[in-house]
């Protein structure tokens, strides 16, 4: 059984305790929940209220370390994030890894993003792959609305998927926009998320990063998503 489930940040930015309410007035069958700080001022507070969150009803937890430092240093961040579960992917940005034997101690808790065309670096196989060989530890969170917008034919995250498919931890699901907006699926970016389904192995939880704004919201994205990634023996076809 896939884990499917949303990240704090989409739920509400900045805000985790909000975004946890969220979750929890849905309803929702999501059993997977990735936590949020996605700048540095934001982390201590998340950590240290860790052992106070309800997080029993998810079968899987990552947690999204911050992508753009302000007040700390590399090292003060990956300090912060060894105090997280041994568990728990770490999700960061490549642009996050400046000094790779800073990094290199978090071994496969280490989990790289691919990234969006904003970005110099991460966006395809080959430049993941770079990656990779400096962080062989490392683990894989395919952002597949990132890869659709470096590449609307989906084939970049196919061999993605067949080259790094040995460390892929979880993926990121959300329509992008051409700033890097999340935003929600429509049909199009469905059906083109539909067509890679067959390729994820059955396990992969899946983290929905589209930006919600309500409750209904939250079930109506689920739906959509969970809908791109029922299986179907015809999907991925055209890809091959």
């Amino acid at each position: 059984m896939r884990a499917i489930g949303f990240s704090t940040g989409a739920l509400a930015k900045g805000d985790f305790r909000t975004a946890l309410q969220m979750h929890q007035e849905s309803a929702l069958e999501a059993h997977a929940i990735e936590l949020s700080a996605l700048r540095d001022r934001e982390l201590t507070t998340l950590i240290e209220a860790i052992p106070s969150l309800c997080l029993s009803a998810f079968q899987y937890v990552s947690f999204h370390a911050p992508g753009r430092i302000e007040q700390w240093s590399e090292m003060d961040v990956v300090d912060a994030l060894f105090s997280l579960p041994d568990d728990w992917p770490i999700i960061v940005h490549p642009e996050m890894l400046s000094s790779p034997h800073v990094w290199r101690p978090l071994g496969e808790r280490l989990c790289i993003e691919n990234m969006d065309n904003r970005k110099s670096f991460g966006r395809t196989l080959n430049e993941m792959q770079e990656l990779f060989d400096t962080f062989p530890d490392a683990t894989f969170c395919l952002d597949v609305g990132h890869a659709r917008q470096v590449d609307p034919t989906m084939r970049e995250a196919l061999a993605m998927l067949r080259q790094l498919g040995g460390r892929l931890r979880q993926l990121h699901v959300s329509d992008v926009g051409s700033e890097g907006e999340h935003m929600r699926l429509e049909t199009r970016a469905r059906l083109a998320f539909a067509e890679l389904a067959q390729h994820v192995p059955e396990g992969c939880p899946i983290i929905i990063e589209s930006v919600i704004t309500s409750v209904s919201d939250m079930v109506a994205e689920l739906d959509a998503v969970a809908s791109a990634f029922l299986p179907s023996p015809r999907r991925g076809e055209h890809l091959v």
